[in-house]
Parts: structure tokens; C-alpha cells; sequence
């Protein structure tokens, strides 16, 4: 019995896992798409992030947002932009945060 409920846990954790992750890929995609279209443009990083307390303070949606960053290089030129991903029925909506 006990191995069962192991089991059963350890099933559930890795499709919240699993999950999350689906959750990341679709704000990261979305986040990409949201670029400046910019001759040259190459991405070379992104990441995902726990969005800042003083933005989660504030906030009222139903969904819990998280932050995108995109690392880019164009015309020579590194640069990081940051978007706020909120995912509605498996929707990614993005925002340009400025830091």
C-alpha cells in the first residue's frame, strides 16, 4: 500500500513537472514571437522566472504569471529583453517588461 501511494505521488509530481515545463516552452515561444523584427536578429539564451514581488503584489489576475527573458545579439550589439507570460486555457499572452 504504501508503494502504491509513493508511486502515485511520484506520478503526480512529475506531470505537474511536465506541466510547468509545457507552460514554459509556450511563454518562451510566444516571448520570441513578440521580438523586434530586426535584421540580423539572433537569440541566444532564454530562461524563465518567478515574476518580482512588487509585480505580484499588485496583481489580480487568476493565473500566476511568469517572467521571460530573451537574451539577443543584433548588429553587434547583446541585449536581454524581459516579457511578463500569463497562460489562459493554454493561451500564452506576453508583455514587454521594462528593468
Amino acid at each position: 500500500m504504501r508503494i502504491t501511494l509513493a508511486l502515485a505521488s511520484l506520478l503526480v509530481l512529475v506531470a505537474t513537472a511536465s506541466s510547468q515545463a509545457e507552460d514554459n516552452r509556450a511563454c518562451i515561444l510566444k516571448a520570441t514571437e513578440a521580438l523586434p523584427r530586426i535584421a540580423g536578429l539572433a537569440v541566444t539564451k532564454t530562461r524563465t522566472r518567478p515574476v518580482p514581488a512588487e509585480i505580484m503584489a499588485t496583481w489580480r489576475g487568476q493565473t500566476r504569471p511568469i517572467m521571460v527573458d530573451v537574451d539577443i545579439v543584433a548588429a553587434g550589439a547583446a541585449e536581454t529583453y524581459s516579457y511578463i507570460c500569463v497562460l489562459t486555457n493554454k493561451t500564452a499572452f506576453v508583455r514587454r517588461v521594462m528593468s
